[in-house]
Parts: structure tokens; C-alpha cells; sequence
């Protein structure tokens, strides 16, 4: 949701991101201002830096993912096909992401994004698109595992694979066309600028639509999953020691361990998602609750969490694949597996 509010202002030959929002509530027109041109520079080499870095072993690894949950040592992980979603849109995001960024604009000369009117629209149905079912996603396997350790006869019925599909077919229908509804004010503005926030600012009616349509894309992709997973999270963790505590019998044992493992490493999505999306979700509430502009205000504080907020939020979107890798022992051997036959097929 971040480009919600983009600029579409050029200063000093440097492409800024701006978006109008109508009702502004700050009176002390002093804090909002243009961002530097040196704060802005600042900003564009952290990104020339981090960018790449996280689209490389982003990408990389969320392709490995998806490899491995479609081969049989995952064959029957109940939440192969979220892991699966969860790397696409992940994806999906991350190669989206340097064209909306002021120092790839500036080295190609022009926003690719608005070499027509229909790539433009198509940009940013698919960017904010991938974030949303990024969060989605998170949210299905929180629920799965809450299934698993409150109601584990039942959790085979409702995460069955057609169930699953189901769910995770509707979610995508929702979102798209959520996202394409919301292009009607993405635009190519005066400055060849792909912009997501143009339409009628004398117009009350297209105020509300607007507003409204802001409101819905935050609770989609913030809000909402944030509510369920901090009632989820703490629900499951404590289902989890009471397993802990009973060890009556061997079965109980096993069954323990068997549900332990794989909950451990989708609990590591869960709190990756939770302290990476949590800072920009604020961001994101302060701007749409306040009516400022996320690039104009000169708040040393509020800049500074903006920043950290963004990059924090492009990790989340390129960490997965490490977590798998740090807290499942069976993700490490699908993984060793992978690398092993890949070996012996380049000496063939």
C-alpha cells in the first residue's frame, strides 16, 4: 500500500512521489514540506543498496520454495499449497518493486510504468495485489495450525486440498478484483508519472470513494491480518506448551512432536510478518487517519520510522526461505536433497 501515496512532483531534476489526500488535519504547515533533495539521496542509496540485494535472495529463495513444497518430502504438509501462494506473491512483489523507486526512474529516464495507460494500471493492481495476498496467505496458515492444535480430527476436513484450493481461490478473486476496481484513479499524469492517487479533488463524492477505497486497501492488507494473527499467535503458542506438559503416554509424545515441528517454522512467518509489516501498517494508518503526505513531512521522527518502516517491509517480502531453513530440519533436508541431485546431474 505504500504507493498509495507516491509523488508525482519533480525537483531539481529528481522524481519525487507524491499523492493528495483532502483532509488535511495538521495545522502546523511548518512540518510538512517537500522531503530533501539530501534526505532523498540518502534514502536512494539505501535502496540502490538493499533493493537488489533483497530481490536476488528474495527471488532466489522463494523459488527454491516452491520447488521443494512440490516434491514428495512435502507431499503431505498440510500447508504446502499456502507456502507455495506465499512465495509467489512474495515474489510478486519483490520484481515489482525497483520500478517504483526514484533512482531506477532516474537511470532509465522514464517511469516505466507509464508507457501506456493499461501498464500503468496493471503495475499497481499487481504490486498491491502481491502485498495483500502476501498477508493473506500468513493468515491461512495461522489458521491452519490453529486448526491442527485445537481440533486436530477436524483440521484434515477443513484444510483439505479442495478446501484449501477453494479458500485460496476466493481470497485471489477478492483481491483482484479489489485491485482493479481500485485502478479507476490510476493514471499517467502530466509528468509522464505513473500515478495511483488521480481523480476529482473538488468532486465530495470522488473524496469519499477515494477515501474509502484507501480505508479498505489498508484493512486488506494490514488490519485485518494483523487482527487475526495476534489472536491466533498467542492461541497457538499456549496450545503448544499445554502438549508440552502432557506426556502421559508415548502416542502423546509422538503426536506432540509430529504437530511441534512443522508449527515452529510457520510460527517464524507469523513473527516475521508481525515485527516487519507491523511499522509500515502504523505508517500507513497515521496517513490515511491524519491526511498528510507519507514524502512531506519533516518530522525528523516520522521520516526516520518511515524509512525503517519501508525496509523492514521489503525483508519480510525476502526472508521466508531463511526462516524455513533456520527452524525446520525437514525444509534443511528437501533443501540438502535439491543441491545433491543437482550436483550429480552438472557431473553427468
Amino acid at each position: 500500500m505504500d504507493t498509495l501515496v507516491e509523488n508525482v512532483s519533480r525537483s531539481e531534476g529528481v522524481t519525487t512521489n507524491f499523492s493528495y489526500t483532502p483532509n488535511l488535519k495538521f495545522e502546523d504547515t511548518t512540518i510538512l514540506s517537500n522531503t530533501s533533495t539530501a534526505s532523498n539521496s540518502i534514502l536512494d542509496y539505501v535502496n540502490m543498496v538493499s533493493i537488489p540485494i533483497c530481490l536476488v535472495t528474495g527471488v532466489l529463495g522463494n523459488t527454491i520454495t516452491i520447488i521443494l513444497m512440490n516434491t514428495k518430502t512435502f507431499s503431505h504438509f498440510a500447508s504446502k499449497y499456502f507456502l507455495i501462494g506465499l512465495a509467489i506473491a512474495d515474489t510478486s512483489v519483490l520484481l515489482t518493486q525497483p520500478f517504483k523507486n526514484m533512482f531506477v526512474i532516474r537511470y532509465f529516464g522514464v517511469d516505466l510504468r507509464a508507457l501506456s495507460t493499461i501498464g500503468c494500471k496493471f503495475y499497481f493492481c499487481v504490486h498491491k495485489a502481491g502485498k495483500m495476498m502476501s498477508s493473506w496467505f500468513v493468515v491461512y496458515m495461522a489458521l491452519e495450525r490453529l486448526a491442527a492444535v485445537r481440533f486436530p480430527f477436524k483440521v484434515k476436513i477443513w484444510f483439505s486440498k479442495r478446501n484449501t484450493l477453494i479458500g485460496v481461490g476466493l481470497m485471489m478473486l477478492l483481491i483482484t478484483g479489489f485491485t482493479a476496481g481500485y485502478s479507476y484513479c490510476t493514471e499517467i499524469d502530466q509528468n509522464n508519472i505513473c500515478n495511483p492517487d488521480l481523480y476529482d479533488r473538488n468532486d465530495p463524492s470522488a473524496v469519499m470513494l477515494y477515501r474509502l477505497m484507501l480505508n479498505t486497501g489498508v484493512t486488506l492488507y494490514f488490519i485485518g491480518p494483523l487482527v487475526i494473527l495476534l489472536i491466533a499467535t498467542p492461541t497457538i503458542i499456549i496450545s503448544l506448551i499445554k502438549h508440552e506438559h502432557d506426556k502421559a503416554k508415548l502416542s502423546q509424545i509422538n503426536a506432540k512432536n509430529a504437530l511441534a515441528r512443522p508449527t515452529a517454522m510457520l510460527l517464524s512467518v507469523m513473527f516475521a510478518y508481525i515485527l516487519l509489516v507491523t511499522p509500515i501498517g502504523v505508517v500507513r494508518i497515521i496517513v490515511s487517519n491524519h491526511g498528510v503526505n507519507l514524502f512531506a513531512v519533516k518530522m525528523t521522527w516520522f521520516t526516520t520510522f518511515r524509512d525503517i518502516s519501508h525496509f523492514l517491509e521489503l525483508i519480510n517480502y525476502s526472508i521466508n526461505f531463511f526462516l524455513y531453513v533456520c527452524t525446520s530440519r525437514q525444509f534443511r533436508r528437501g533443501f540438502t536433497i535439491l543441491l545433491s541431485a543437482k550436483n550429480i546431474t552438472n557431473r553427468r
